[in-house]
């Protein structure tokens, strides 16, 4: 059965799932701002993943702030943490049963739920990343052994929205993965991407100058290790349990291997486009992981140093 889906946020993220789930038959509506929207005026929707020869042009309906919003079956709200606040309004008079949040969050649901009411909101995050280049998306799905399109109910529950969402996302080409604990879920990814992306600024240049700059490496991974130790210690706990290899690997070993790492495409695709295309962003997650942590009673000193505080 096709969905009526909104895309609030017309970015890399939500250009690239409201485009595949369009081609799979989905009447999807992109709601776009600014330079964006003029882009997807002018141009369309044109989705060109990684190595793919040219660029495919896909047929949705296009709005702007002003116009009014119909139903949709799907709400999915693909901004950066530091929009959120100021969309949640706007957010709430959207006539849905299930915003669908792919945003960065480490200190929880408590202002969605306040705004949008506890049964609307459901947390994900997205396994897709890219770069958007003269109107053309180019982005890559993320392997489901990294990080697959993820998503759970609050409550940790299976539900019938839930796994209409996997199908919907599963057909539509991504890889999709189930948690029962999304807040620890979404804690987790911010203690390893609020690193990732600092030591692009650490540095001073991109993935690849990282990848030869053994202090950014070392300081980077010295973080990371601190971060998961104090999830696990606080009794937040490590999600997906595959994240523990961070604290089990030694340091001397993580180098080698995060070297290797931020020395390909992927890493340009999937983590220095996203750091320095999204700054603002990546500073205000890392500063909310350090207030979790502070109220826990952590100090996180090297991540600190990372982040030249």
């Amino acid at each position: 059965m096709k969905r009526k889906i909104l895309i609030y946020g017309a970015g890399v993220i939500g250009s690239t799932y409201g485009g595949l789930m369009a081609k799979l038959g989905h009447n999807v509506t992109l709601q776009a701002r600014n330079n964006r929207l003029s882009e997807l005026l002018e141009k369309g929707l044109l989705l060109n993943r990684i190595n793919q020869v040219k660029p495919e042009k896909i047929s949705v309906e296009v709005i702007d702030d002003s116009q009014s919003l119909d139903s949709y079956d799907y709400v999915f709200v693909t901004m950066r943490n530091d929009q959120i606040k100021s969309a949640l309004s706007s957010l709430s008079k959207i006539n849905t049963s299930c915003f669908v949040f792919m945003v960065n969050n480490p200190l929880g649901y408590k202002d969605w739920i306040k705004e949008l009411g506890e049964e609307r909101v459901l947390p994900a995050f997205p396994g897709s990343g890219g770069k958007i280049e003269n109107g053309i998306v180019y982005y890559e799905i993320v392997s489901k052994l990294i990080q697959p399109t993820t998503l759970g109910e609050l409550n940790g529950k299976k539900t019938e929205r839930l796994e209409d969402l996997k199908n919907i996302l599963r057909n539509s080409g991504f890889n999709v993965s189930i948690s029962k604990k999304m807040d620890a879920w979404q804690k987790s990814h911010v203690a390893m991407v609020a690193p990732l992306g600092t030591a692009i600024y650490y540095d001073g240049g991109n993935n690849y100058s990282v990848s030869r700059n053994k202090e950014a490496i070392s300081q980077m991974n010295k973080a990371l290790k601190e971060n998961f130790n104090f999830l696990k210690k606080s009794g937040i706990g490590i999600e997906p349990l595959k994240l523990n290899v961070f604290l089990f690997l030694p340091l001397c070993i993580l180098n080698i291997i995060m070297r290797i790492v931020f020395n390909t495409k992927w890493a340009e695709t999937v983590i220095s486009n996203h750091a320095l295309n999204a700054k603002q962003e990546m500073e205000l997650i890392s500063n909310e992981f350090l207030e979790l942590a502070e109220e826990k009673g952590f100090k996180l000193d090297e991540f600190r140093r990372l982040l030249k505080k």
